[in-house]
């Protein structure tokens, strides 16, 4: 039998690597021409922080996660470009904002912020941020965590940045070489009903986009609203929810400050993390990878108590408790079988669903007015200054953090 030499032994390594899966992967691939995003949101409680509208809620109802309101976000982009772009939306007649969603290039330069965060904030190293988290009665050890609010603090946030990776693919944007187009916008800003619906066939089309046509069941729609439970002033250590058909995870924070001016933050995470480093909507990945490290609830908890520490450092606070739902893709065409045949993608879709609720934590709702009209004309009645709103409220406690935003 005829010894197998180096060379010929290196040579049938190679060609058995080229049959196995790095051949799979070596699939030729273009596209995809366009890329299509939908996300789908539920919010209830305070108005004009993922809210209701500004006026009508009722006070009571929004102790309890009240005040639903349902947000549609559409974004496409396409490798083709036109002189005069034209794309709409075409959903099914359960959404219940007609026949047709216009999806607008905006006229924004490339380049142009929309938003100017403004000098950072100055805070002279007298504030503090203290930083509490985990569920339950008592705190863990080394909490809190304090950072000094100052110019210097980036390396202490950065520190707890570092503590979570995020994966998340980037979303549909206006760029070189690409047409953008999104809804809402300029030409149609409609608010989608209570009682809408994804359910059914939906179509995309216009002159920089292949067509895109996908179909929703049941179980790819707006999540149910959050109910929160106890957040009121007696029971505010007590904070539950009902749980939510079709959510992955929960993750709680609140949001407070205390008579000596220190920011309070607390998180239902078990390991301290940078304020605002959750967002909404976390990528399938993403949420397995955090679940398992504990830094947001699994799909099976409906009660985060509030350590009595971060009550007592802050009784009145903002509360928010985000549920994330999946995620449902396309890819048109599908990958061929044959993984030696060209892969030559026109389009991906990408669906994506979660619910929030927010709300004042500790706080005795009877003591504000409906909106800033009835409440000071009752107390005008009585001969007493106006109470606050639950706006005036809300603004109060996050003025303190509005440096801390601008700063990060």
């Amino acid at each position: 039998m005829k010894r197998l030499t180096t060379a010929s032994a290196l040579a049938l390594t190679a060609a058995l690597s080229v049959s196995g899966p790095a051949a799979a992967q070596s699939q030729p691939t273009t596209g995809p021409v366009a890329t299509y995003w939908m996300t789908a949101q539920t919010s209830s409680g305070l108005p004009g922080m993922g809210g209701a509208g500004s006026r009508g809620f009722n006070p009571m109802a929004m102790m309890s996660g009240g005040g639903v309101h349902k947000s549609l976000t559409l974004q496409l982009q396409s490798s083709r470009t036109t002189a005069s772009p034209h794309a709409e939306h075409l959903p099914p007649a359960a959404l219940g904002v007609g026949p047709s969603l216009p999806l607008i290039t905006p006229d924004t330069p490339q380049g142009q912020r929309d938003y100017d965060p403004g000098a950072p904030h100055d805070y002279g190293g007298s504030v503090r941020m203290l930083i509490y988290h985990g569920c339950g009665e008592a705190t863990g050890a080394g909490q809190p965590v304090v950072i000094e609010l100052s110019r210097n603090s980036a390396s202490q946030f950065g520190a707890l940045a570092n503590t979570i990776r995020l994966s998340s693919p980037t979303p549909p944007s206006p760029g070189p070489g690409r047409t953008y187009g999104d809804w809402p916008n300029s030409r149609d800003s409609q608010t989608v009903p209570p009682d809408a619906s994804l359910v059914g066939d939906h179509k995309v089309q216009g002159d920089y986009t292949p067509d895109i046509a996908f179909s929703l069941n049941g179980d790819q729609d707006f999540l149910a609203p959050l109910q929160l439970t106890g957040v009121g002033p007696n029971d505010a250590s007590g904070l539950g929810w009902q749980s939510v058909p079709n959510a992955r995870g929960y993750f709680a924070l609140t949001m407070g400050a205390n008579e000596a001016g220190d920011v309070v933050i607390w998180s239902s995470s078990d390991v301290a993390i940078s304020p605002g480093m959750i967002p909404d909507f976390l990528s399938p990945g993403d949420l397995d990878r955090l679940i398992a490290q504990k830094v947001i609830l699994p799909a099976t908890t409906t009660r985060c108590p509030i350590p009595s520490a971060v009550l007592a450092a802050s009784p009145q606070a903002m509360v928010k408790v985000t549920a994330f739902g999946g995620e449902t893709d396309f890819t048109h065409p599908p990958r061929p079988a044959n993984r030696r045949e060209p892969w030559n993608i026109e389009h991906v879709v990408k669906v994506r669903f979660g619910s929030t609720a927010t709300t004042m934590l500790g706080m005795d709702m009877s003591e504000f007015g409906a909106d800033d009209e009835n409440g000071g004309a009752r107390a005008q009645e009585r001969g007493v200054p106006a109470p606050p709103t639950v706006q005036d409220a809300a603004r109060s406690i996050l003025r303190g953090l509005g440096g801390l935003r601008r700063r990060n």
